[in-house]
């Protein structure tokens, strides 16, 4: 690095390009950062073969795995493509126990940092295992970002080096919400009986969307549910089952500029999450610039940190049906607290989580460290 040349930086991460929260984080951090910095990706795919392209500008090298370990490729010569790797600044995005690994394997000489987005919860077996050489490869970071106070304090591995961490939140895109297409809002809201609950997310074990079908048999309202994923036809039969057909809609998933209307023909958004995975929420971020009020739950993580309770819509227990059917009865039933939910919740993302505080705050920590 000279005085004259850019801040060379590779994110890597598990994936990259269309998927969940993480994904789009690392999305926005590679526009964000691409007019002042050299920014480079080193991710995992499916596939045996490596590949190599260039994506808006940036390069990004794409590491093959023939077998892949729950649902993660297990790209045998990431440790490889780590050592040729000659940026000032390694960004890595966690989980990703292949990439820590690697790095403790290569020990790499550029500084590096990490976005702890969620821990693993979902093989306690793997987690025993992993935890001393997750614990070496954190102490060998020179900073570690959260996107809430909170996962500091609930997370073991993080709260022994606490003064590693930094807070910095994600951020939205408000340009987005800065119009409304009245002909899309006009043609959500005529095609389904309103009002018009909002769900959006993967379809896994984590995101609770089964709670909220179950939920929905005491509400007098239409629930759309937004995404794919390997347990959609298992939900598709529970609203059969409990005879929500006809209220109850799933649509996949759309484009962003079509979803902004969705958030927008909402009357509440719902985030009813029922693990630790959920560490954010981007989504309800989403909503929240849309104006949406949030019904979302009392992880332990920065969930119920994002929209607060009484403030921009209502937090419950994390799997608990009644409280959930409460809350949404409270809701519907309450127009004007909707609306009043609704301005704050605009007000709290412009305030705290813009795309350019989230890519600020960023660059903060990359210029600290070097």
């Amino acid at each position: 690095m000279t005085a004259n040349k850019p801040i060379s930086i590779t994110q890597i991460c598990t994936f990259y390009g269309k998927g969940g929260g993480l994904e789009r984080v690392v999305l926005d951090l590679v526009s964000g950062l691409r007019s002042d910095y050299t920014v480079d990706v080193l991710c995992s795919k499916h596939g045996c073969k490596t590949t190599e392209e260039i994506i808006d500008g940036n390069k990004i090298r794409s590491v093959g795995g023939c077998v892949s370990i729950a649902g993660r490729p297990l790209a045998l010569n990431f440790p490889a493509e780590l050592a040729k790797t000659s940026s000032d600044i390694l960004h890595y995005h966690l989980p990703f126990p292949l990439a820590a690994a690697s790095h403790l394997l290569v020990k790499p000489k550029a500084k590096a940092v990490a976005t702890w987005h969620h821990d693993l919860v979902r093989y306690p077996w793997f987690n025993t295992l992993w935890k001393p050489y997750q614990q070496a490869f954190l102490e060998q970071l020179d900073a570690i970002m959260v996107s809430s106070p909170a996962l500091i304090d609930s997370t073991p591995a993080l709260s022994k080096i606490r003064d590693k961490c930094h807070v910095v939140p994600f951020g939205v895109h408000l340009s987005r919400f800065q119009t409304i297409d009245h002909k899309a809002v006009s043609a959500i809201t005529n095609r389904y009986p309103g009002p018009i609950v909002l769900f959006v997310g993967r379809l896994v074990y984590y995101k609770g969307c089964d709670i909220l079908i179950r939920a929905m048999q005491g509400i007098s309202a239409s629930l759309i549910v937004v995404g794919e994923g390997p347990l959609r036809h298992e939900f598709e039969e529970l609203s059969r089952e409990l005879g929500l057909q006809n209220r109850v809609f799933f649509i996949g998933n759309i484009p962003d500029d079509e979803l902004t209307a969705y958030y927008q023909a909402s009357d509440i958004f719902v985030l009813p999450s029922t693990l630790a995975t959920e560490c954010f929420g981007i989504v309800q971020m989403e909503a929240m610039a849309a104006s949406t009020p949030v019904i979302n739950t009392a992880l332990a993580t920065g969930v119920p940190w994002v929209s607060k309770h009484g403030e921009s819509g209502l937090t419950v227990p994390p799997g608990d049906v009644s409280a959930l059917t409460q809350a949404l009865n409270q809701l519907v039933s309450d127009p004007a607290l909707r609306k009043t939910f609704g301005q704050r919740a605009q007000i709290r993302v412009k305030q705290d989580f813009s795309i350019e505080n989230f890519i600020t705050a960023t660059t903060d920590i990359y210029k600290g460290i070097l």
